[in-house]
């Protein structure tokens, strides 16, 4: 992934700031390398590699209430 490389990864796709607010600017064309790596607790389990990329920009890892949006349908 293009940016991705450096002492302070960033994909070229990602708007925004992070720790603030970030999107994927190719969301729905991006790579199998962004499709298959999940978020900490996306799936009810932590991720070592998420936790380790958001501890490289000073953010701290993701807990398991992290997906509980408040404005969001709860699914059935």
């Amino acid at each position: 992934m293009i940016g991705s490389e450096g002492s302070r990864p960033r994909c070229i796709a990602l708007e925004g700031t992070v720790g603030e607010k970030v999107c994927c600017s190719i969301y729905e064309r991006r790579s199998s390398v962004c499709r298959e790596f999940e978020a900490s607790w996306v799936n009810g389990k932590p991720n070592e590699r998420c936790d380790a990329a958001r501890i490289a920009w000073g953010l701290a890892p993701l807990q398991p209430d992290a997906w509980d949006f408040p404005n969001m349908p709860k699914a059935a």
